[in-house]
């Protein structure tokens, strides 16, 4: 992943705290295509590297490396400091996975904390609620407010990596997230598209609106500081009494009173459960080309990712070109056929069979792939002339358009150890449930809408189940027993797609990490409820000619969100040259995405 790269001159930067960031101009001859995609440079370092949605919990993430924590410490700083500065996105009460390659102990190890039913979950409570949708727009409860949570995982994940594989406590590691929720942080264009967009989440519940709207009903806007100094409060005492106070202490009953208050579902003992279930679990992994890549397992949906890259593995993609038509419809097509598994198999493995072992075996991904060069052969002999059935127009400026209201982020870290991190976590929807419980300041997740209602499928709702979740979808590519190539996204179900997009851009088409995530993707519209998609978005960067074609093939494909659209993910990733001792970082431009190396 660093070959091809010219170095030109470069800038060197100095910041606080003696961090020297360092930042290339990077001239790549992969394509045209890649090089006027390029609008920044990677980050570069040799000590750590960490790449956040976000600059602010990149710099929190930054100070810890620097005053000697290595990635989990940094990951944690990053993680809980988005609480202030993507309040939307995620938060201590958010759910979440994590891909963790240990140094040490040479092995990777997935860290699931996706979210649980609770024990007490009816169905029936939910026709009189307020519907919102979340902009997934896969059609189930749609609802807002405290029955849609799930029971809460992110702080017992971010706990359990720390107490195991951290070397500092959470007073340290929290000690940005209390600063920016306490003293506030400033509102960038992106954060004001997101409360414009997600704004009727939180306006039923007073303790939302009192935290998340200025006097009680306008959204935060540019030049507007945001802060949350209930939840400072709340994660001060986390920092100094540890997490039970959260899961089973003074905490956990005010939320569970204020849940059983307004309705909800979480209990007390829903939420002390919690700690002894997020455990440590082995991740599943395939051989792609001369790498070893691994994900999450089940109730995480990565398993579509891999299956992707191993149907995609039996084509010569350079031969192919990178977003040409013969490579856009070949990976399309597995895409598709990889989603129709996902909605199909995957659900809590503790309540409904998944055969991993049947999805990735050679003899089952040989049969998807011959699908696959079936149907576009089927494509191209049907070739038609474009017609207004497979041109979707939709406003690009509406700030309510479904582009601004997912709510997931992606964090990748690494250190000078060699220790390597992915995290995905989410709210579900943006300010997910938007219901802020008692006086603590924390909003909770709205995760159950992401299961469905229809009975005897993988994913159906139940007391008790773990949410199946596209969030699981991380990558880590090893070569030689150590990691090269770190990546996530958010982006719901597009998470499956958009992951997949960067790697290869990276491993096949030899494109640096900034590059792999800038160059333009696509992803079929493929929410719970519309499997099998029918229609694709996809950036008007790829070529024009491209599209056309795609389209006189029978793909329905919108490309009204223009240019760049978060819709097709917000990655972050790092790459890591164990030869020269370089480790390269990449953020994604669709978001506030930020990368800092040292």
């Amino acid at each position: 992943m660093f070959n091809k790269i010219n170095f030109q001159p470069f800038q060197i930067l100095m910041a606080t705290a003696g961090i020297v960031l360092i930042t290339l101009f990077l001239n790549l001859t992969v394509s045209a295509q890649a090089a006027k995609d390029n609008l920044r440079p990677a980050a570069l370092g040799k000590n750590g590297m960490i790449a956040t949605a976000n600059p602010l919990a990149t710099l929190a993430g930054q100070k810890i490396l620097v005053k000697g924590g290595n990635a989990i410490d940094a990951i944690v700083a990053a993680a809980a400091s988005l609480n202030a500065a993507e309040p939307y996105m995620s938060g201590t009460a958010g759910v979440g996975y994590m891909l963790f390659y240990s140094a040490k102990e040479n092995r990777v190890r997935s860290l699931v904390f996706g979210g649980w039913v609770p024990e007490t979950f009816r169905i029936t409570k939910f026709k009189s609620d307020v519907k919102v949708a979340d902009g997934a727009g896969h059609g189930q409860m749609e609802s807002i407010g405290p029955r849609i949570a799930s029971v809460p995982g992110n702080l017992a994940g971010w706990a359990k990596a720390l107490k195991d594989y951290g070397t500092m406590p959470l007073s340290e590691v929290f000690e940005s997230a209390i600063d920016y929720l306490e003293n506030g942080v400033p509102v960038t264009e992106f954060d004001q598209a997101m409360w414009a967009g997600t704004v009727a989440r939180v306006s039923p519940h007073a303790e939302s609106r009192k935290i998340f709207l200025k006097n009680d009903k306008d959204p935060y806007v540019i030049g507007d500081y945001f802060s949350n100094k209930p939840l400072a409060k709340t994660m001060r005492r986390i920092a100094s009494e540890g997490i039970d106070v959260f899961y089973k202490g003074e905490i956990a009953k005010e939320m569970a009173a204020a849940f059983a208050r307004d309705g909800g579902f979480i209990t007390e003992k829903d939420l002390a459960s919690v700690p002894d279930k997020v455990q440590w679990v082995d991740p599943i992994s395939i051989k792609y080309r001369d790498y070893t890549v691994y994900n999450n397992p089940p109730p995480g949906m990565g398993i579509q990712q891999l299956q992707t890259l191993k149907i995609m593995e039996g084509f010569d993609l350079k031969k192919m070109g990178h977003n040409s038509v013969d490579y856009l419809a070949h990976l399309l097509e597995a895409v598709n056929l990889s989603r129709i598994d996902t909605d199909k198999y995957i659900g809590d493995p503790k309540f409904v069979n998944v055969p991993v072992d049947m999805l990735l075996s050679d003899a089952y991904i040989a049969k998807q792939r011959e699908r696959v060069i079936a149907k576009v052969k089927e494509r191209k002999a049907g070739i038609k002339e474009e017609t207004s059935m497979n041109i979707l127009p939709v406003a690009i400026d509406d700030p309510n358009a479904s582009k601004y209201k997912y709510a997931t982020t992606s964090l990748s870290a690494v250190d000078r150890w060699g220790n390597a991190v992915v995290i995905i976590q989410t709210h579900g929807g943006g300010f997910g449930s938007g219901y802020v419980a008692g006086n603590t300041g924390v909003v909770f997740n709205s995760a159950l809408d992401w299961m469905t209602l229809e009975p005897g499928k993988a994913n159906t709702v139940a007391p008790g189940k773990a949410v199946g979740w596209c969030i699981g979808g991380m990558l880590q590519f090893h070569k030689d027993g150590k990691p090269q190539l770190i990546v996530g996204s958010p982006g719901s179900f597009g998470i499956l797609q958009s992951v997949p997009q960067v790697a290869l851009n990276a491993i096949d088409f030899g494109m640096n990490i900034q590059d792999a995530i800038s160059a333009p993707r696509f992803r079929w519209k493929d929410e719970l409820g519309l499997v099998p998609a029918k229609e694709i978005i996809m950036e008007t960067r790829v070529q024009p000619t491209v599209i056309k074609t795609l389209r006189a093939m029978g793909y329905v494909i919108d490309t009204s969100l223009g240019d760049w659209s978060m819709t097709v993910g917000g990655a972050q990733g790092i790459t890591i040259d164990h030869k020269t001792g370089w480790i390269m970082g990449g953020a994604d431009l669709r978001r506030n995405g930020y990368a800092v190396g040292w």
